[in-house]
């Protein structure tokens, strides 16, 4: 009976620092904010009941944004959110706030234009004080743990002594912010919509790096909407340079280290300029767009290869990025399930040996440069050295046979990779990511109307997004009710009319068009636009345009719909923006280059 008693004693203890550990994210639908579930940090949700504990409770808000494919989000999990010190000043101090950025898009964007400003530089992990009413006061990015707790032992000071100084440096700060970017939204006489567009080609090729391909001289990201813009803009003024910039940049995209060439799909971005190391994250929103960039070059250009690269793509979602309900998830993640950055994607020579029959791993070493030193410790990348038709010259084979034996290879490498490998999936379903995907096989059943399994795949997938449209609301996400941003209306709206155009269904592109609509009435208001319905922050700046992203902006892909709607008022609503050129669009043509191209 005493042994009883002690085993449930033993037990209730157990159980009930399990629970105490445990927070109100854990077993949350979002994989990013579940991994922080049992922190000891005691972790919010961003909404009303944050901000009014913060002013009960008289302390700053620490906010943290990231998601979950992001690596360093995960360094910082580790070393700062999982630590126990750390966790006991943040939750005697401070209010804290775990985001996911892609659940709270407009949040993000918000915070990451001020630590831009404030700072030089934003991204990920994003990591921003805030006051009890909701004004921005300081933010960083990734921060190791001695410095991280540092900042919170100072500023905890800071705020306890300095607390009515610092409340109004915020609000200083958000006024002179909301001030700079006002003028920005103001109309000018001096351009047009079309002498915009001619400037555009010109203006890109400013940023192109002519010898390596894409934009900048360092890392590279294949920032698909400017070269998509580049790309449409260009049938019209022509420019030689720009053609050869756009084909190199594809070129390489493709045959470099930013895709991946065992399965495909494309990394988020390359940490070198030359395109060789990725940063191993593949990012939904990234392998929906390019098939669509790449099915427009190939038309453009006349280049078989191109629509071969965008169907192989679509063919790496269905095998790979393919959820539950015949929707994608969000993301890979850059970590594989053993802690390894991009350890998914490495091969050693070992590994090879076993894999491939002698000859073939000839071939692959020869194509793919396998057997340099490791650049990793895993091994290395597959990184393509020869097109199939150099290779075989090399060879003395025939281009088919060549590209036969590498079709092999792949596939043995593919298969023992999905056998023996695990990559960690965010397997939220988003409902603008998706709508940017139905787009693509829109585009897709076009270029190959034999394959059918791009028609049944797109059919299902429309079918999802039709079901988080009530005929008055559009759902974010298939795990709850929220309600989307602008761009999940504009996404959804602009894939579901292109797959109702392209697969002849009147019923699909009027559930598209009543979207649309509906869209404009909620978030376009007095000739600015509303991302959100349901921001908590102090007023920010309405836009009369919305700048790209990494993802085509929201206001683009409205218009590009409205205008594919045929239907006049619609049409009349987008024409009428046209007209309405504001400073941030004439000094950054750059930065709006979809909604320069999209009518054009």
């Amino acid at each position: 009976m005493k042994l009883r008693s002690i085993f449930l004693f033993t037990f209730s203890l157990m159980l009930f620092c399990t629970i105490a550990n445990a927070n109100p994210l854990k077993n949350h639908s979002s994989p990013y904010l579940a991994m922080h579930g049992n922190d000891p940090v005691n972790w919010m949700e961003w909404g009303k009941p944050a901000l009014d504990k913060a002013k009960k409770e008289n302390k700053l808000l620490f906010v943290s944004i990231g998601y979950f494919a992001c690596h360093w989000c995960h360094v910082m999990h580790k070393e700062s959110y999982s630590n126990q010190e750390i966790a006991d000043k943040l939750n005697k101090n401070y209010i804290s706030v775990k985001v996911d950025r892609e659940l709270n898009p407009v949040l993000d964007k918000r915070l990451i234009e001020f630590v831009q400003t404030t700072n030089g530089t934003a991204g990920w992990p994003l990591n921003v004080f805030i006051t009890p009413d909701g004004y921005p006061l300081v933010g960083a990015t990734y921060m190791p743990k001695e410095h991280f707790s540092s900042v919170l032992d100072q500023l905890s000071t800071k705020w306890k002594n300095q607390q009515f100084s610092l409340s109004n440096q915020a609000k200083s700060m958000s006024k002179t912010l909301v001030s700079l970017l006002a003028k920005q939204e103001l109309q000018v006489a001096t351009s047009t919509i079309k002498s915009l567009r001619e400037k555009y080609v010109e203006n890109a090729l400013q940023y192109a790096d002519t010898l390596q391909g894409g934009f900048g001289q360092q890392r590279k990201f294949p920032q698909i909407p400017q070269l998509w813009a580049m790309l449409k803009l260009n049938r019209i003024s022509k420019n030689k340079q720009a053609d050869e910039f756009i084909q190199l940049t594809l070129n390489q995209m493709m045959q470099k280290g930013l895709h991946d060439d065992i399965a495909g799909g494309f990394y988020r971005y390359t940490t070198d300029p030359d395109w060789e190391i990725p940063h191993y994250e593949k990012m939904l929103y990234t392998n929906a767009m390019a098939p669509l960039l790449y099915f427009d070059a190939a038309q453009q250009y006349n280049n078989k290869s191109y629509n071969e690269l965008g169907l192989e793509t679509l063919k790496f979602l269905q095998d790979e990025m393919r959820g539950s309900a015949n929707a994608f998830i969000t993301s890979l993640s850059a970590v594989d399930d053993k802690g390894e950055e991009g350890g998914y994607y490495l091969w050693q020579q070992a590994e090879l040996k076993k894999v491939l029959s002698s000859d073939e791993l000839k071939m692959a070493n020869l194509y793919w440069n396998m057997n340099r030193p490791n650049e990793k410790p895993a091994g290395n990348l597959p990184r393509q050295q020869y097109s199939f038709s150099q290779l075989a010259k090399k060879l003395n084979k025939s281009t088919n046979d060549i590209r036969t034996q590498i079709n092999i290879i792949k596939q043995k490498l593919k298969k023992h990779r999905n056998k023996t490998r695990k990559i960690p999936r965010d397997t939220k379903l988003l409902a603008g990511m998706n709508g940017l995907v139905l787009a693509a096989f829109a585009e897709a059943i076009i270029v190959d109307p034999k394959d059918k399994s791009l028609q049944v795949t797109g059919q299902k997938l429309s079918q999802f997004l039709i079901n988080l449209w009530d005929g008055k609301k559009l759902r974010r996400s298939a795990a709850n009710a929220k309600q989307g941003t602008l761009y999940d209306y504009a996404a959804v709206s602009w894939g579901l009319l292109k797959w109702g155009i392209a697969s002849n269904n009147s019923k699909i592109k009027q559930i598209a068009i009543d979207i649309s609509n509906t869209a404009w009435n909620k978030f376009y208001i007095n000739n600015r636009w509303i991302e959100s319905s349901n921001s908590l922050l102090p007023k920010g700046v309405q836009q009369a345009h919305i700048a790209d992203s990494s993802l085509i902006s929201a206001e683009a892909l409205l218009l590009e719909a409205s205008l594919m709607s045929k239907k006049t008022a619609l049409q009349k609503k987008a024409q009428k923006l046209f007209k309405n050129i504001t400073r941030s669009v004439e000094t950054d043509v750059f930065g709006f280059a979809s909604f320069l191209a999209i009518s054009n």
